[in-house]
């Protein structure tokens, strides 16, 4: 073990807000579609450390799990 590492994590929960979502639909869009954008706008810190092929499907599977959850 190196001795010099200095290891950090950091974790956030939250209820996704009503406000939030008022204000995707207040612009025309969805709540299906608005969860999707807060989701990946949540991840995009672990999206940006993956490969582009991992992260492409990461993202496709993400895409295909929220379509028809929300509602």
């Amino acid at each position: 073990m190196n001795s010099t590492a200095r290891v950090e994590h950091e974790a956030i929960t939250s209820k996704m807000g009503e406000d939030q979502l008022f204000y995707f639909q207040q612009r025309g869009i969805d709540n299906e579609k608005a969860v999707a954008v807060m989701i990946n706008v949540f991840c995009r810190e672990v999206f940006k450390e993956l490969s582009y092929e991992f992260a492409s499907e990461v993202n496709e599977l993400m895409n295909l799990k929220l379509e028809g959850s929300v509602g």
